[in-house]
């Protein structure tokens, strides 16, 4: 298994970032464990497709996670976001 750094992945695809990312992709820009990550996926939380032996995880429901987290945050703090 080999591992992917940001930076590998911005000097592979520049600036433009793919529409999909790997669960090694995943963890690496949520820095969570692959555990944490397929109990989101189970949960609904991510979303994803196989291809082949791959599980492709959407960048957009990466984002989208990130987001309902620091909502969540900003309203356990008694905030708004």
């Amino acid at each position: 298994m080999s591992s992917c750094s940001p930076e590998a992945i911005n000097a592979t695809f520049g600036s433009k970032r793919p529409i999909v990312a790997s669960v090694n992709e995943t963890m690496i820009a949520l820095k969570i464990g692959r555990a944490k990550i397929y109990q989101l996926l189970n949960s609904g939380e991510l979303e994803s497709y196989r291809e082949g032996g791959s599980r492709k995880i959407l960048w957009r429901s990466i984002e989208a996670y990130v987001e309902r987290r620091l909502k969540q945050e900003a309203e356990r703090r008694g905030r708004a976001a």
